[in-house]
């Protein structure tokens, strides 16, 4: 049977859209406990009371600012001290804004890259110190279609900020190899959430002819957290639709 029974996670981005999916497909699929993060409390706390009415499951909510290295360390020490031991860390927390390149400022430039990048980096980063002394883990990063197409609607500061992520996976999944920390990357789509709403994504431009859901990401999510996924790391898993392929 396919389960993370004993395992535990923190998932970040929870309060909505991905992050919210993956939580709950984890959840389903008999996680031990999870620590559930994000900036907005009240979604927070409504996903963690949802995942709980429907499969059981109880998830500690801790609302954060990822773009701090201190609230980082924070979380970290935290899902540590409520889970006993962190097994898999998912980061689905990231931003991006429809418009083209002149519609970038400085300080849109640095709040992207703050949250998509220097919050991942040094999330993972800590983590990563806890999984090392535990013998073992799992990280998984969202990236992007766009940082490999450039994007189609966002502005420019999304995806290079996510193409980042993608190196920056490769950079953890070879430190971490050693120590048996398997890092990894789904790159998503056209996917249809909260953020993405006043896109205008084109079903039609789709090979599988349907824009793709939380639920279609939260799968690969699942699979590179489980026990299947053992001999994997440094990869990137594409959730797109067919709508590029390499």
């Amino acid at each position: 049977m396919f389960t993370l029974e004993g395992k535990t996670a923190i998932v970040t981005g929870a309060a909505g859209g991905i992050g919210a999916a993956c939580a709950y497909a984890y959840a389903r699929h008999k996680i031990g406990g999870m620590v559930l993060t994000d900036v907005r409390q009240e979604n927070l706390e409504k996903t963690a009371a949802k995942i709980e009415a429907e499969t059981g499951v109880k998830s500690v909510c801790v609302a954060v600012d990822l773009r701090k290295e201190e609230a980082d360390k924070a979380l970290a020490a935290e899902a540590k001290q409520k889970l006993g031991k962190i097994d898999i860390l998912l980061n689905c927390a990231g931003v991006s804004r429809r418009g083209s390149l002149y519609d970038v400022t400085e300080e849109q430039w640095n709040f992207t890259f703050d949250i998509n990048v220097k919050g991942l980096f040094f999330i993972c980063r800590e983590v990563y110190k806890i999984m090392e002394s535990q013998g073992g883990g799992v990280i998984i990063n969202l990236a992007s279609q766009a940082a490999r197409s450039g994007g189609i609607v966002v502005t420019p500061d999304y995806p290079s900020s996510k193409a980042a992520v993608l190196t920056l996976t490769k950079s953890l999944a070879k430190a971490g190899a050693s120590k048996q920390i398997r890092v990894n990357t789904v790159a998503p789509g056209l996917i249809a959430t909260e953020m993405t709403s006043d896109f205008g994504y084109d079903p039609g431009t789709v090979p599988l002819g349907r824009i793709g859901t939380g639920e279609d990401v939260a799968g690969a999510c699942l699979f590179l957290a489980s026990d299947y996924a053992s001999y994997i790391t440094g990869a990137c898993i594409d959730v797109n639709g067919g709508i590029a392929m390499i």
